[in-house]
């Protein structure tokens, strides 16, 4: 039997996790960057803390919408009393402020939302609440010199990750997507992960979000810090950040994105890193757009370039997975959800109980629009029209021209025809010949190599590091099983593998299991 995937869920965190404190100096000696930004932080707040700090800030937003300002700014000084470093409590501060017409308060208050991790230009550029404060010497520092800000906030956030993780990570940066990236992968898994993020931009522009690479739109964008641990890290992380529980669950986290903190961290450079950096590139259209958008959306889109078969002249093909075998599961037994469900479920719905079918829904709607040519055009639609539909149902009728009692008639034929995927290689079925096991991260490592009865032993090694079968990325089982599932027993396939610091392919006849 073949492993599952690892958090088949994606499980993705919590927003408003603290981010570590920044000196004040910074932002008045001339936004001078010789004094550290941010300080590590030294104990998270538990979870009864962490509870405490949402009920007082769900206080205040009521207080806020009854025009107690008074009230609603005692809230957030007693919020900031467990969450020191909480940005959003800083940014509602400025806000409590502005409407109490102290202006200087208020431009005090954004330079401390500044300081520890507010990034969203656009939003206080646009943000009404501040009308009275543009004249402000502090909001003014901060608009102006926002390039500056961006710089220092990302020199920052990478202070405090090269402190959280291990010493002599790999360090690069990609100026065209703005990211920063520690790994603790070799030089050349790192080449390949930054071709495979430009890849995957490069898709988005062209199926989803066409001016997401607009040099003028990007111009505000916050840089991310991606961090690729080592395993022994990642365990540490997952403790620090979800509790020592998450190590023992049976869908234990497998990456996220933070996009408060602007941090990406993965475990594996497959599926996990494709969904995570997803969610970077879709996060930046949101906040462009300066709106929320519902969980299946963000995960359904996020889902589909988990899978992929990469072509020739270096194209993606969003390709149906073991998630698909989940809907058509599903389907079999008349549990397929109405999109009009799925579409209205709330964050606490779509987490539930079948959290695992509507992951698998919500990729396969988006897979069907992919396949029929109409996914770039409902995420205009929807884009233009999120205010009357937040749901996004309209804008799947609107694009496919039908009601949403005929797209599920439609939607179900869909997925019936759908091919099963592989998610073990059965006797019979075409394999490497050669006994493989999970690595860490960058592919199956190879366990046992042995000569077949015709005498023809394949051409690798114990220890070595499988990542690709002609040319097609398998940096986990499900993946190699996905991929080896597309050929029968006699072909011969390209292995390209790594063999501790030297990289090489070779040729391997497929056999039957």
């Amino acid at each position: 039997m073949m492993p599952a995937p690892a958090n088949p869920a994606r499980r993705p965190p919590a927003r408003g996790l603290p981010v570590p404190r920044a000196a004040r100096i910074w932002l008045f000696a001339a936004l001078s960057l010789a004094g550290p930004l941010f300080a590590q932080q030294e104990q998270q707040p538990n979870q009864t803390q962490k509870t405490i700090a949402a009920n007082l800030f769900q206080q205040f937003v009521q207080a806020f919408e009854k025009g107690d300002y008074p009230k609603a700014e005692e809230l957030l000084r007693r919020q900031l009393q467990i969450q020191p470093d909480n940005f959003v409590a800083f940014y509602n501060l400025a806000c409590c402020r502005a409407k109490q017409e102290d202006p200087a308060g208020a431009g005090e208050f954004l330079v401390e939302a500044v300081e520890h991790g507010f990034t969203d230009i656009r939003h206080l550029r646009n943000d009404p609440t501040f009308a009275n404060v543009r004249d402000d010497a502090n909001y003014r520092r901060i608009v102006e010199n926002w390039p500056t800000l961006q710089l220092a906030s990302l020199e920052a956030n990478l202070k405090v990750q090269r402190r959280l993780f291990s010493k002599g990570y790999h360090e690069w940066r990609d100026e065209r997507l703005k990211l920063a990236c520690l790994s603790a992968f070799d030089q050349r898994s790192d080449e390949t992960v930054r071709a495979e993020f430009n890849r995957l931009a490069d898709w988005a522009v062209a199926n989803v979000m066409p001016d997401l690479l607009d040099p003028a739109l990007m111009e505000d964008d916050a840089w991310v810090v991606v961090v690729l641990p080592s395993q022994t890290d990642f365990m540490k992380w997952t403790a620090s950040v979800y509790g020592a529980d998450a190590l023992r669950s049976t869908s234990m986290i497998a990456g996220s994105y933070e996009h408060d903190n602007k941090r990406l961290v993965s475990m594996d450079l497959g599926s996990t890193l494709r969904h995570e950096f997803f969610h970077v590139l879709h996060w930046r259209s949101i906040t462009r757009l300066g709106r929320d958008q519902p969980w299946w959306v963000m995960e359904g889109l996020c889902g589909l370039v988990e899978d992929y078969d990469l072509l020739d002249n270096g194209d993606i093909v969003p390709v149906p997975s073991w998630r698909t075998n989940t809907l058509k599961r599903i389907e079999r037994i008349g549990k397929l959800t109405p999109v009009k469900d799925l579409t209205g479920f709330s964050q606490l719905k779509f987490l539930g109980s079948r959290v695992l079918a509507n992951y698998a829904a919500s990729r396969a709607v988006f897979l069907y629009l992919y396949q029929q040519g109409k996914l770039k055009d409902w995420y205009a639609h929807y884009s233009a029209n999120h205010f009357a539909d937040p749901t996004g149902l309209k804008s799947i009728e609107a694009v496919t021209a039908m009601t949403s009692k005929d797209f599920d008639a439609e939607f179900k034929q869909w997925v019936r025809q759908l091919p099963s995927v592989p998610e073990e290689i059965k006797p019979g079925m075409a394999s490497l010949g050669i006994e493989i096991e999970n690595g860490a991260g960058d592919g199956p490592v190879v366990t046992g190599v042995n000569r077949r009865p015709d005498g023809y032993k394949p051409d690798l090694k114990p220890q070595d590091i499988i990542t690709a079968i002609d040319n097609k990325p398998v940096r986990e089982m499900a993946e190699l099983v996905r991929v080896l599932g597309g050929y029968q027993p006699g072909d011969t396939v390209e292995v390209s593998y790594r063999r501790y610091r030297l990289y090489g392919t070779t040729s391997v006849q497929l056999v039957k299991k």
